[in-house]
């Protein structure tokens, strides 16, 4: 039986097991309310394996990758002691295909024409290289990703380029050929409310407390487009007032922390007397030094009215933008609606960029000092807004659809195809981000089965998210019976992070809202082989990356958590492997990752360590032969893992 297929139970020495859990104890943070960790109850000598897994859009971001460099990639993966790849597989590249998909089109896979002209079809040249290292190789889909949920600024030279679909500022910058012909079958905003009409009369801006501030309504600046490109300013010196009120609404950010209470008393700032009409405006502010004071959530910060005080539906943005960024206003356009509403912003902070230019983020020496967007939010000094709602989420598909759950299967059975060895199912994606991505999902096959189930009335939020995972679930048992009947095994992500009833904004970033993912009923219904356990938020960002230690993505604490701690006991009862699933380019350093491996070895519950990705192991380089290491991380791991096996296990 394979390796990574046993989960053997030993038993610890009284001494060995008290020290364990001190430890444990001891690592977990003050009041947490987290439960202790079971002990450990292995030794590393037991049959354990570690895999990586290889997100290849990445890879070929850098340089370009023949047969040659896939053998590499291979042989790199056994230096750490893998026995097992996971590929992301991205759909077929036959544009006569049905299940086309056309990732390696987007802006930033700069080699991948030449890539795909060298090994044709990734997965399948994937598997070939696999199996001449004797590598087990897993295909990995991610049913939500169809496509990014970056924009092309409307008035840029690049709108349209990839994709005519719009969204709140701009074309979507990549989107599968299946949801450019049928954008309906995208997830679907809830209706709203009927709106006022008319120009914007007034803006109310919010501090997250009553604290003084010294931003008044003739220190703003407003700055306008027709197409989200080349902001110009208005001449206008706005007027208004500023004054201490109750919040309107409960405040919390990415992290989930509470910056004000609905009805508590709140700095506030109105500019009144406006008429404005442009369907793209900026707000900045005259301070070129000084400490800024005016701090909140973007979706806490700002509201906008039409005449009457009648509040008018907008989505927001900074300078924060996962693909192209950081985004300057003045010369180029803004990403709106893209989850970066949650990261607080300092509205008046100082012109601090490189050489006095205005709102140009600081940049540093590491990879990661240009973009403080998920640790202490991007770069404040101003804040754009944009009338209206997105009626559907940038990429992702809607379950409910039959059409939909085809395609995946789809893809399932290419990848099968293709040769592998079983098939992983991964919820989280990049198609999904938004502000506001609760709001999602009420599309027509949806509302259908909720009436037809519930009757009307009222729709009950909890229910219609039962609705959704019925049909998700459906396709999670299509996909078992089609992998097992090629006599290979079915996977799934538990995503601890995300399934979870109360998951604060950056938990839930990156996956579907509003859908009850059924993970006990793919268990309990005997459809999933082995599970992959993720704890870790969209990107890593439970922590600031680039931090120099961690906080909430801690091993200890994030395996403490209790429903992470009840899909490891679901899934041991029901005699499931376990892998973790943990990535590498993290805020965390290469000692402390390198310690959660030895953690999980050591821990009897877990049958393997899955490293994510290989793009922040090595990298091709068009300029150099070969792949280039990086940071050290291949040695670390090999170091390591020769450490924890006994000398008879060590790979050759």
């Amino acid at each position: 039986m394979p390796a990574h297929l046993v989960l053997p139970r030993l038993l610890m020495s009284p001494a060995t097991f008290a020290a364990a859990v001190l430890t444990t104890v001891m690592m977990l943070p003050h009041g947490s309310g987290f439960a202790a960790l079971p002990s450990p109850g292995a030794d590393p000598s037991r049959d354990f394996s570690l895999s990586v897994t290889v997100d290849f859009p990445d890879d070929i971001t850098k340089g370009p990758f023949d047969t040659e460099r896939l053998d590499q990639v291979m042989a790199t993966v056994q230096e750490t002691g893998a026995t097992r790849v996971n590929w992301m597989y991205y759909g077929s590249i036959d544009p006569s295909d049905p299940y086309r998909g056309n990732i390696w089109e987007s802006h930033w896979a700069t080699h991948a024409p030449a890539t795909l002209a060298a090994i044709g079809e990734p997965l399948t040249a994937a598997v070939k290289a696999a199996r001449a290292r004797g590598l087990k190789i897993y295909g990995m889909l991610k049913p939500y990703n169809g496509g990014l949920s970056g924009t092309y600024p409307l008035g840029s030279k690049e709108a349209g380029s990839k994709s005519k679909i719009q969204r709140i500022g701009g074309t979507i910058q990549q989107l599968i050929p299946f949801l450019e012909a049928h954008p309906d079958m995208r997830l679907q905003r809830e209706p709203l409310p009927a709106a006022a009409a008319g120009p914007v009369r007034e803006i109310v801006l919010r501090k997250s407390d009553a604290g003084a501030t010294r931003l008044t309504p003739d220190q703003v600046r407003i700055w306008v487009s027709p197409d989200n490109h080349r902001y110009r300013p208005l001449a206008l010196v706005p007027t208004g007032r500023v004054g201490v009120e109750p919040a309107p609404r409960e405040v919390r950010d990415y992290h989930g922390q509470i910056l004000t209470r609905a009805g508590e008393p709140v700095t506030t700032v109105r500019l009144q007397g406006l008429s404005l009409t442009a369907p793209y405006v900026v707000l900045t502010t005259t301070f070129a030094e000084g400490l800024g004071d005016f701090r909140n959530t973007p979706v806490g910060m700002l509201t906008v009215a039409a005449d009457g005080g009648q509040e008018l539906p907008c989505v927001l943005a900074t300078h924060a933008a996962l693909w192209i960024r950081p985004r300057d206003f003045r010369t180029y356009g803004l990403e709106f609606d893209m989850g970066y509403g949650h990261l607080p912003i300092t509205l008046d902070a100082p012109w601090t960029g490189a050489k006095g230019d205005p709102w140009k983020p600081f940049s540093g020496e590491d990879e990661f000092a240009e973009e403080t967007l998920f640790g202490k939010g991007p770069a404040g000094g101003f804040i754009g807004f944009a009338l209206g709602k997105n009626s559907h989420l940038a990429a992702a598909p809607c379950e409910a659809y039959p059409e939909v759950r085809a395609l995946w299967l789809g893809w399932v059975r290419a990848m099968l195809d293709a040769g592998v060895d079983g098939v992983n199912l991964r919820i989280s994606a990049h198609g999904t981000l938004s502000d506001e991505p609760e709001a999602y999902g009420w599309n027509p096959p949806v509302l259908a089965a909720y009436r037809e189930r519930h009757g009307p009335g009222p729709i009950d939020r909890v229910k219609l998210a039962a609705i959704r995972g019925d049909f998700y679930s459906q396709f999670v048992e299509a996909a078992s019976g089609l992998v097992r009947s090629r006599g290979k095994k079915l996977e799934v992500h538990l995503h601890a992070e995300a399934f979870r009833p109360d998951p604060v904004f950056g938990q839930q970033n990156g996956v579907p809202s509003g859908i009850d993912f059924q993970w006990k009923r793919w268990i309990e219904s005997g459809w999933v082989d082995e599970v992959y356990l993720r704890t870790s938020w969209f990107e890593a960002a439970e922590d600031p990356l680039g931090a120099k230690s961690t906080v909430r993505s801690r091993l200890t604490r994030a395996l403490a958590d209790p429903v992470a701690d009840d899909m490891i006991r679901t899934a041991r009862a029901h005699g499931l492997p376990i892998t973790l699933n943990r990535y590498i380019g993290r805020a965390a350093g290469l000692e402390e990752y390198l310690d959660d491996l030895a953690l999980i070895a050591r821990d009897g519950r877990f049958a393997a360590f899955d490293v994510y990705e290989f793009f922040d192991l090595a990298q091709s380089d068009p300029e150099r032969p070969g792949l280039t290491p990086r940071a050290g991380r291949v040695a670390g791991l090999q170091e390591r893992w020769k450490r924890l096996r006994p000398p008879a296990a060590t790979p050759p």
